[in-house]
């Protein structure tokens, strides 16, 4: 597998990343092969006219092609502010709707080492619960993501979350370098 692709900049108030993964050749060929042959089945349905075959196979071909579609053009995208987590998943020819999650106190953010590809990590994001303080899973990352731009995205966060204090207790800002 080759290095994803992301995408991270700050404007102040969010955080915004954007991944893709590039997948290896032998898995888009397959994908390939196998939405063709899911084609054919159905142009012989059509030519010999039986309509089980065809409605069967335009279903496979249906989640064939959704996946296909992820696996070529998809991107992860996400929006992080101080108060929710906002994740689209976007498949080249269709997006999906944002979907907010809200926080109900500060974010964690986990890094779990992806096995398949050195040097790439999954993340996954969490906050704690107000009324017991226990800790809850938000949104889990589909795509790995280098671990440079996984750092640069928690030096994002982090100093997100340190100008969110600063405004809410008046205090003075407070510069990462």
């Amino acid at each position: 597998m080759n290095q994803p692709k992301s995408e991270i900049f700050s404007d102040g108030i969010c955080v915004y990343v954007s991944v893709n993964v590039s997948n290896p050749l032998i898995g888009k060929l397959a994908l390939v092969l196998a939405n063709l042959f899911i084609l054919a089945v159905i142009a012989l349905g059509v030519v010999w006219h039986i309509p089980g075959i065809v409605i069967c196979f335009g279903l496979l071909f249906v989640l064939l092609a959704k996946y296909s579609l992820w696996n070529f053009f998809g991107w992860e995208n996400l929006i992080i502010n101080t108060r929710s987590v906002s994740y689209q998943r976007d498949y080249g020819l269709f997006k999906t709707r944002y979907i907010i999650k809200r926080l109900q106190s500060r974010l964690i953010i986990s890094h779990s080492l992806y096995k398949s590809s050195p040097g790439c990590v999954l993340c996954s994001f969490g906050s704690y619960k107000q009324v017991d303080n226990t800790p809850f899973e938000i949104y889990n990352m589909t795509f790995p993501m280098a671990e440079a731009d996984a750092k640069y995205l928690n030096t994002l966060i982090e100093k997100l979350f340190i100008d969110d204090m600063s405004r809410r207790y008046d205090l003075p800002q407070i510069i990462l370098n």
